[in-house]
């Protein structure tokens, strides 16, 4: 190769995740955003004139770029404007009710008040919030506090009057108002049907504040060593909001957008995709939460006597139409279950959009997989689908899980990741943020260790290699969304997106990845973050 170089970087240790065996290399040269050459720091050096710019790493390790695979960045980018209702800044609802009313002082009468992050199970009095216990905090305000698993909502008696719900007003299909014994709405909402009832309490998203809120969790996801995310629910506002980011060249990571059901209708053509934003398909969020008991499960949760196993936001039959409908356009559905239930009836729907659809091939997903058994496993290498699992759970509340929730069984198996890797199954890795924090280093090393928030290690058979554990961030999770020619590895013809590290995750003796530094992220030969 003759042409210069529009950067190099050398002196580095790259890994380059591409299977190959032999020395790695330690430069590599970038034209037009993409790796051209890959070598020696001599080898690499030779393709540089006067335009070139080069970087020396002082020998630091080099791994692809990482990809975030479930998140929703916008929301949690507005979140970050609201009252922090997790247990590290409220670990007592009193502190929460204190934290409230501050911001009711400075808060024009009449208007809301937005929380985010509450989770009962972790709280110290163990317990969810109700609409007597937010009167405290203000009764001239609506309050609205969202539980941290994003599927509950808990609101002030201001609200549920403005709402218009009361002991007459009807659960929507797929929700829960959750009541008293004598059917009095408590202040607790569950699942997207019946949190939606209160929606209209707070004013609608709007492009410049999403923009804004994208600015803000895209400076945190470069400073981890995300390359590129997948927002796992976006609305037609949101779409306009990444496209006049990218078109004004604010949008530096690169976005595979997943949106709302009935978007697509909405948008109208698609405009074409750009280096920076892309559709990836359509998110239905199918069941709810292990921790709020929402999750749909074939047998009963662990803490409720036996006689509750959750359910489906989206019937089965419904869900069966919508995944055939999306099938047969070619849109990727990625489907939200957490409980194995909900998984069964996912799996039953793609199977028979397929069966219907035979000149069709679309690789569907499956979002967080809490419960997934071993036959579904098989099942999905069978039709083809992929997971992108919340391994998460295991450090936040993993310890709740085993104990309380699904019991010792079902409880030490979630997030079985090491199954999922022995069947060869096609996986990532993601964080759900704002559910829990955006770090693939920290989901790495849970996925490794599977260490609970307690120090207990759950279901020591399901942990993994750091090899693969890498890999649900890099290689693997390029092959989710079948950009493995674009992404997930460091050789030539691939864009250049790689994350510059303090240590090497492959051979660490600790084998503590979340102990190790982001120094810098490039993407596409720019850098993007520099410590």
């Amino acid at each position: 190769m003759t042409t210069a170089a529009d950067h190099i970087y050398i002196n580095g240790d790259f890994r380059p995740m591409d299977g190959a065996v032999g020395e790695n290399p330690t430069a590599v040269a970038v034209k037009d955003g993409r790796f051209v050459a890959l070598g020696t720091d001599a080898e690499i050096s030779a393709l540089t004139d006067s335009g070139t710019s080069v970087v020396d790493l002082a020998g630091a390790v080099v791994v692809p770029g990482f990809i975030e695979t479930h998140l929703h960045p916008m929301m949690w980018g507005l979140m970050l404007s609201g009252v922090d209702a997790t247990t590290s800044a409220c670990p007592t609802v009193d502190k929460l009710i204190t934290a409230l009313a501050a911001r009711a002082a400075i808060t024009p009468v009449g208007e809301p008040i937005e929380a985010w992050g509450f989770d009962d199970s972790l709280v110290a009095e163990d317990r969810g919030l109700t609409a007597a216990d937010l009167d405290k905090a203000s009764t001239e305000h609506p309050i609205l506090v969202r539980h941290l698993s994003a599927h509950g909502i808990y609101v002030n008696s201001v609200a549920l009057e403005k709402a218009g719900i009361d002991s007459a007003t009807v659960d929507p299909e797929g929700g829960v108002i959750v009541r008293d014994s004598d059917g009095v709405p408590t202040g607790e909402l569950c699942e997207v049907p019946a949190m939606s009832l209160v929606h209209g309490l707070v004013p609608e998203m709007n492009p410049d504040a999403s923009k804004i809120a994208m600015l803000r969790a895209q400076e945190v996801m470069a400073s981890v060593g995300v390359t590129s995310f997948h927002d796992m629910y976006v609305t037609a506002e949101m779409y306009e909001a990444y496209r006049q980011l990218d078109a004004d060249g604010d949008l530096r990571l690169r976005a595979r957008l997943y949106l709302g059901h009935g978007v697509h209708d909405q948008l109208g053509e698609l405009a074409d995709p750009t280096t920076r934003v892309q559709v990836g398909g359509v998110k239905l969020i199918s069941d709810g939460s292990i921790q709020l008991h929402t999750a749909a499960m074939t047998e009963p949760y662990h803490d409720l006597d036996g006689c509750h196993c959750g359910g489906m936001a989206i019937p089965a039959g419904a869900l069966g139409a919508l995944v055939e409908e999306h099938h047969a356009a070619g849109r990727q559905v990625a489907i939200h279950t957490n409980g194995d239930q909900a998984i069964d009836f996912a799996l039953d729907a793609i199977a028979a959009a397929r069966a219907a659809h035979r000149g069709v091939e679309v690789s569907h997903r499956l979002e967080h997989v809490q419960t997934l058994r071993e036959d579904q496993i098989a099942r999905m290498v069978e039709l083809g689908v992929v997971a992108s699992i919340f391994v998460n759970h295991v450090y936040y509340w993993g310890d709740r899980h085993r104990d309380r929730f699904l019991g010792p069984g079902r409880g030490e198996r979630i997030s079985p990741v090491a199954s999922v890797v022995a069947a060869g199954l096609a996986y990532a890795l993601h964080c759900d943020c704002p559910v829990t924090p955006v770090n693939p280093l920290f989901t790495m090393n849970t996925a490794v260790h599977r260490v609970t928030r307690e120090g207990h290690v759950l279901g020591a058979d399901q942990r993994v290699s750091t090899s693969d554990a890498l890999a649900g961030y890099t290689s693997a999770a390029a092959r989710l969304t079948g950009e493995s020619s674009d992404k997930g590895r460091i050789a030539v013809g691939l864009l250049a997106d790689f994350v510059v590290l303090d240590g090497d995750p492959l051979r660490s003796a600790a084998g503590e990845l979340n102990e190790l530094s982001v120094l810098r992220t490039v993407v596409g030969g720019e850098t993007v973050f520099e410590a």
